[in-house]
């Protein structure tokens, strides 16, 4: 079960306000304070918290289980159907994400990735890419793909020694940046804008989306 004390002082230690911890990991006000008063002991959107806080889902749940555990147990053939990992993410500046390091779930496998390696999901965050991705949506990605014009894809760096990601629509591409573009760009910023390569260096393709509302 959650522990709601060790959320609350992890987000004090951030210095977040409820809010702020809801509106980084994409959920509900409401939902971090019913787990920090303990109303709330469990939530399927703890590796999005967790992310958020700069924690793995144990630290704040000790009951909690990687999906690779919570999976060991099945047979071959459920983990042809349902072998799918996604990713949580949660806001990591304007128009960024942090994507989280291990897999929340296990989905079952769309036919854009059927039988593609390495394949995986990840949950939008924020709102720069509406009405193509909402928040909430999966993002259904072919890492193999090689990044082409037109298609929307996420890119990754790092900087500091934390990584980060955005998913972006490509525009074009030269030696030395990716031009990008987003349809709803965070207040202060232009749809069109460049990532440097050498700081933005891997390109992923997205080949789909799934929505759960």
């Amino acid at each position: 079960m959650i522990d709601g004390d060790a959320v609350r002082s992890a987000r004090e230690e951030a210095r977040l306000s409820q809010l702020d911890l809801a509106r980084m990991a994409g959920v509900s006000q409401q939902l971090i304070a019913a787990i920090e008063t303990g109303r709330t002991r469990s939530t399927k959107f703890l590796p999005r918290i967790a992310l958020a806080l700069n924690k793995r889902p144990g630290e704040l749940d000790a009951d909690w289980l990687p999906v690779e555990e919570q999976h060991h147990a099945a047979s071959p053939a459920s983990l042809g159907e349902r072998d799918l990992p996604v990713f949580a993410s949660a806001q990591g500046g304007e128009g960024q994400i942090i994507v989280s390091p291990d897999p929340m779930e296990i989905i079952p496998r769309p036919s854009p990735v059927a039988g593609v390696r390495e394949a995986y999901a990840v949950y939008i965050t924020g709102e720069s890419m509406i009405p193509e991705f909402e928040p909430g949506d999966l993002a259904i990605v072919n890492p193999h793909l090689p990044p082409i014009a037109g298609v929307t894809c996420i890119f990754y760096g790092e900087t500091g020694g934390t990584a980060h990601a955005t998913i972006k629509r490509l525009r074009r591409q030269t030696p030395d940046a990716w031009h990008v573009r987003q349809w709803n760009p965070p207040a202060g910023m232009k749809e069109d804008f460049t990532l440097r390569r050498a700081e933005w260096p891997i390109c992923h393709r997205t080949v789909g989306k799934h929505s759960r509302r």
